[in-house]
């Protein structure tokens, strides 16, 4: 596969950012919870928007396929962690959304779809990976489609929905244009997109370096907030909300993912986390990830009929963001 020159995003220069391991992309590199350091291919930086990208990795229908074999057996380890997340990022888009049909794309175990029937929702979600799937629609008896958002918005007649949440999932996928694109089609007037992604122009992204925990196997784009931001404006969709994600794990995963950074800190870590509470739960932001609730509003149609929702990528993403 020949390396990419110019952004997606933007069309901007791409320059090498950090050197990857040169590992073969694999399903079980793919699993949440998977945050080995450096196993990532090589990643390009853009000069002009800032978003960081990982060429090497696969496209179209054998990307698709790693996420059907995806299976992550240690995800509900911090089911209850996970839960209390799933319930402040549902204040966030019930700030703005409060009832309605909720689409959740990517939603793996189905926990925030649960917690979002909980207040009152009609819920449904996608999911590829067969093994989470399983879960949402047989534990919690869910309606999960094994679908993408690029088959739903293709329908004669698609569904409308109030909210839809892209949370950690647009960092996935090899087409976030379209993928946002998708979802302002799908949204009824006035609905709510909201995504939760990390940030590679971040002040903690940055002083990681190549040891930062957002540059994993499966991340193809990382967007920057600013970047992000004007994705979303120049598709009529108003940001409302943009704030820090706060998420919430038990002290020992906290302390796992340091210490696998390695070193005599990691070491040292390691054996702390071995004597931490089990049921100490912790949460925080670390500063490198944002939560956007972004409107369709009236400012849609307008940019519908003028046909700047299908500028060039170049529209998108003026400069580098931080």
């Amino acid at each position: 596969m020949g390396v990419a020159t110019t952004c997606q995003i933007c069309a901007g220069p791409l320059r090498l950012l950090h050197t990857g391991s040169g590992l073969e992309a694999r399903a079980e590199a793919f699993s949440p919870t998977n945050h080995q350091p450096g196993q990532y291919g090589d990643l390009y930086r853009c000069e002009r928007c800032g978003t960081v990208a990982q060429p090497s990795l696969p496209h179209g229908d054998a990307l698709l396929e790693l996420y059907r074999r995806m299976r992550d057996e240690h995800y509900l380890d911090e089911e209850e962690g996970r839960r209390v997340t799933a319930r402040r990022l549902l204040d966030e888009i019930g700030n703005h959304a409060p009832r309605g049909r909720l689409l959740d794309v990517g939603c793996g175990h189905g926990l925030l779809l649960d917690e979002g029937r909980r207040r009152g929702y009609a819920v449904e979600g996608l999911e590829l990976s067969e093994y989470a799937s399983a879960h949402a629609r047989g534990t919690l008896g869910l309606t999960v489609h094994a679908r993408t958002l690029a088959d739903l918005a293709a329908e004669p007649d698609p569904p409308r929905y109030a909210a839809i949440v892209l949370a950690d999932v647009i960092e996935h996928l090899d087409d976030p244009l379209a993928a946002v694109d998708h979802c302002a089609t799908l949204l009824e007037p006035d609905g709510v997109l909201c995504l939760v992604t990390p940030d590679p122009g971040s002040r903690t992204a940055r002083l990681a370096g190549a040891g930062w925990w957002g540059y994993l196997p499966a991340h193809t784009y990382l967007l920057p907030r600013r970047t992000l931001r004007e994705l979303l404006e120049r598709r009529g969709l108003d940001v409302a909300t943009d704030v820090a994600f706060v998420r919430s794990f038990s002290l020992r995963y906290w302390m796992a993912g340091l210490a696998e950074r390695g070193g005599a800190i990691g070491r040292a870590v390691d054996l702390l986390r071995r004597a931490a509470p089990k049921r100490a739960r912790v949460s925080l932001s670390l500063g490198d990830e944002r939560v956007m609730v972004a409107r369709r509003g009236a400012r849609y149609a307008t940019v519908c009929v003028d046909g700047t929702g299908s500028e060039t990528p170049a529209a998108v993403g003026s400069s580098a963001s931080s």
